[in-house]
């Protein structure tokens, strides 16, 4: 009897969950509750169910260019009185392309042959005549898998047991309970703090190693590092722990892991925003090392409730790193750590270098995360401009003193005109940290050095006061004129030169991720606030700071134009000391790197 092979669930939305288009589209009534014997979600229907839906389409022109998968079989888990189809989309033209009655408990449609096929994504639809009780639709092969795959998790955590506990309570509930899981996924938690307790007796599927607390980097070397000397593993997938993990992931990367054409694939998960939670931040990344702002990320703010991209045969985009909120990889890829730069970086570093260029991601494989806006303060631009410096240098061969120097002084100028003090401080204090050089980083006690550089206190987002809060959020004026005020800052120097009488005390609102530079030319204070939370910080011209800030700009401006030739050669050739399972023992152990006198 041949023996068919999960490759994907088309699932219902949990009870309660906001955005159900995500998963299923219906007409008619429809109720979802959990079957607590099953373990799983079972949807009462009476009408047209449909998983035209971004999580529920099997995207085939993916599989088909990406892996050996042929004959393919659709199995709808639903019982009553209606019918299956199976829809095909091909460049917009949809065909129903097998169908059966429901009958029993399930029905096995079998499809054709993906490979000598032409579609672009393929679809079930259940037609019901009366009521019936829909679970999932599970897609299948008997095509004979390419590869062994075992995957274990690396999970980095510092003080997120509200989000880490469940995330691995659910990866370790899908594993146990789903054949084509068990006994080849396993979770292994590196724990910065110390402190996490998941409530597990020791098994074979969930490790947890206790570490320093050495930033994400630090964590996932660690991780990396223990699964090479454990051997098990053939893939890793680095996750974070502050994310909200749709648990479908794993059976789609395992099964595209298997039948790979590529032995080096790598997947990417999206990200989708927790506030809004049909919004994509991010499905992959461009890095333009030219530009001011190099992270360009992909899909960003796509509305994946749209029908319209669910059923779009989109092509494989080239991307240069994915972020490690959800990136799985072939153990072997590489025998680099990541790079020694903490909290910013380190997953743009690994992707440029080791798995960029073999990643892709997969509709349904997605992670839900807090808004980046909320984390951002002027300790992670001291990464940001370190990390981004050191990364242009060791990667990009064309890269020259005044690519970096053009971004720094763009950057710090934005700062300090839009009254932000405070991170055009940290973002000196990163360029001092790089111009430092490779010996310097190899020295540095990153937990210390981030327990120091987190007591920042100014420009944090925090809750607004009830004043701050009922002030209105400025109506933002004309782009024309936006830009007459940017383009003016610079010969008023930020309104230093515009006479006090020109300048408005009233507070104005501005975004919190933005540097208000036009708006800042002719008042005092700013709130800077998020749009859709009562949160934000206010920030105010102070002209002592500002001519202080201004004059370390230029000087640090200076070291750079001296230094970097020879910066670049020490930090390439520092590179593989730096990332060596030596040098990160050390690290893990508390034990400085510094040479003996």
């Amino acid at each position: 009897m041949t023996t068919l092979q999960l490759l994907q669930r088309s699932l219902l939305p949990a009870p309660g969950f906001g955005e159900p288009e995500l998963y299923v589209r219906s007409s008619g009534a429809m109720s979802v509750t959990i079957d607590e014997a099953a373990g799983d979600v079972v949807g009462v229907v009476a009408g047209t169910l449909t998983f035209d839906t971004t999580f529920g389409v099997f995207h085939a022109g993916r599989w088909r260019r990406l892996t050996s998968v042929d004959a393919l079989t659709a199995r709808v888990v639903a019982s009553g009185n209606g019918r299956a189809e199976v829809v095909a989309v091909t460049r917009g033209r949809e065909v129903v392309v097998a169908s059966a009655p429901l009958a029993g408990q399930h029905v096995d449609i079998a499809v054709g042959s993906l490979q000598r096929s032409k579609w672009g994504v393929l679809y079930v639809r259940i037609v019901t005549a009366g009521e019936c009780r829909v679970r999932r639709v599970e897609w299948l092969t008997d095509t004979t898998p390419a590869h062994p795959v075992r995957l274990s998790l690396s999970i980095t955590t510092f003080n997120r047991q509200a989000y880490v506990v469940p995330t691995v309570k659910k990866v370790l509930s899908l594993v146990r309970g789903l054949d084509s899981l068990r006994g080849r996924v396993r979770v292994l938690v590196v724990d910065n703090a110390g402190n996490v307790d998941f409530g597990e007796a020791p098994s074979d599927d969930l490790t947890v190693v206790p570490n320093r607390n050495l930033g994400g980097a630090g964590g996932f070397a660690r991780g990396l590092m223990w699964l090479r000397t454990a051997g098990w593993a053939t893939h890793v997938l680095f996750m974070d722990d502050d994310i909200n993990l749709e648990a479908e992931s794993l059976v789609r990367t395992v099964a595209l892991f298997a039948y790979a054409r590529d032995p080096k694939l790598c997947v990417h998960g999206a990200m989708l925003s927790e506030e809004r939670q049909w919004m994509q931040f991010e499905a992959g990344s461009k890095y333009l090392w030219r530009s001011l702002y190099p992270l360009r990320a992909l899909g960003q703010e796509d509305d994946l409730r749209e029908r319209r991209l669910a059923v779009k045969d989109a092509k494989e985009r080239r991307f240069a790193y994915s972020a490690w909120w959800y990136t799985a990889f072939p153990i072997g890829i590489t025998r680099d750590n990541p790079m020694p730069v903490f909290v910013r970086g380190d997953d743009v570093a690994f992707g440029l270098m080791h798995t960029g260029r073999h990643t892709v991601t997969l509709n349904g494989v997605i992670v839900w995360h807090a808004d980046f806006h909320l984390k951002n303060n002027p300790s992670s631009l001291f990464y940001e401009m370190r990390n981004f410096a050191t990364i242009d240098t060791l990667v990009f061969d064309r890269h020259r003193w005044w690519h970096l120097g053009q971004r720094f002084l763009a950057l710090s100028f934005r700062n300090l005109f839009g009254f932000r003090y405070s991170s055009a401080e940290y973002m000196i204090r990163g360029m001092r940290a790089y111009l430092a050089g490779p010996s310097a980083l190899a020295e540095v006690d990153h937990a210390a050095l981030h327990d120091e550089l987190r007591r920042v206190t100014e420009e944090k987002p925090a809750p607004l006061s009830a004043e701050h809060a009922a002030i209105s959020i400025s109506k933002p004026l004309p782009k024309p004129i936006r830009l007459v005020g940017f383009v003016l800052s610079l010969p008023l120097l930020g309104g230093f030169f515009l006479p006090a009488a020109l300048r408005s005390k009233a507070l104005r609102t501005a975004p919190i991720d933005s540097r208000a530079v036009g708006l800042a030319l002719r008042h005092e204070r700013i709130l800077y606030r998020h749009d859709r939370l009562p949160e934000g910080f206010v920030c105010e011209r102070d002209r002592a700071r500002f001519f202080a800030l201004w004059r370390d700009v230029f000087s640090v401006l200076g070291a750079l134009v001296r230094n970097y030739g020879r910066l670049k050669r020490e930090y390439r050739a520092a590179y593989p000391s730096l990332v060596s399972d030596a040098a990160w023992q050390r690290q893990f152990d508390g034990v400085s790197v510094a040479p003996k006198r």
